[in-house]
């Protein structure tokens, strides 16, 4: 029975010894520690030998003395636990809470990366393309296109300065044979009018001469009844 008893003292001193041991606070081992006691306690009990075995009587004041300080040590390390259990739990909420944190600026970079990346690609689109009359098309295919309408109106235009040129130069050439009929025409009204002037001077001659004539009739009639 003693035998038992010791062995169970034994265990529980050995186990608050780690625990002890173990303990993050504790810096600096006491003095009066749990092994000290123990080992007290065995030095001071009485011994004696029974069938071949040596047995120890202790103190009963001691032994009450030395499991106070057990159960003393074990609710310490209790408590000691629990604060950390306590610490662990609130670390583990606040890691928790870190990790909901960083997915949610995880998750808000990954949106605007996104946003950033349909950004970049609209600037590419804008700068790779253009609207041409409502019309999106590549800016290469604009300059070719806008090449090819500048050729067709550079053509255009030659034709239209080749038909301009031709139709000036029968232009000037049709002025110049209308001013040549002109002149002659008005040569031709000149000549006419000399003419006509020429016609009524020599009737104006004829008519004064017939007019002489018809005088000179009427004077030699005169003559014949005078």
């Amino acid at each position: 029975m003693k035998s038992t008893f010791l062995s169970l003292v034994f265990v529980m001193m050995l186990t608050a010894v780690q625990a002890q041991t173990a303990a993050p606070q504790q810096t600096a081992p006491s003095k009066n520690t749990l092994a000290n006691q123990y080992n007290a306690l065995k030095n001071k009990a009485n011994s004696y030998n029974e069938s071949g075995q040596q047995y120890k009587v202790v103190n009963v004041r001691t032994l009450d003395s030395f499991y106070k300080s057990v159960n003393d040590s074990l609710q310490v390390i209790s408590k000691k636990l629990a604060d950390a259990r306590r610490g662990a739990d609130q670390e583990l909420i606040d890691a928790r809470a870190n990790v909901a944190a960083q997915e949610k600026q995880l998750k808000a970079l990954t949106e605007e990366t996104a946003r950033k990346e349909q950004e970049v690609q609209k600037s590419q689109h804008l700068i790779n393309n253009i609207s041409f009359f409502g019309i999106d098309m590549q800016k290469q295919f604009y300059v070719i296109l806008n090449s090819v309408i500048i050729v067709a109106l550079l053509i255009v235009l030659a034709v239209v300065m080749m038909q301009y040129k031709s139709s000036k130069r029968t232009a000037v050439e049709k002025v110049k044979a209308f001013d040549e009929i002109d002149s002659e025409f008005n040569e031709y009204k000149k000549a006419a009018r000399e003419r006509e002037l020429k016609l009524k001077r020599e009737m104006q001659t004829e008519m004064n001469r017939a007019e002489e004539l018809k005088l000179e009739v009427a004077a030699l009639q005169r003559k014949q009844h005078a």
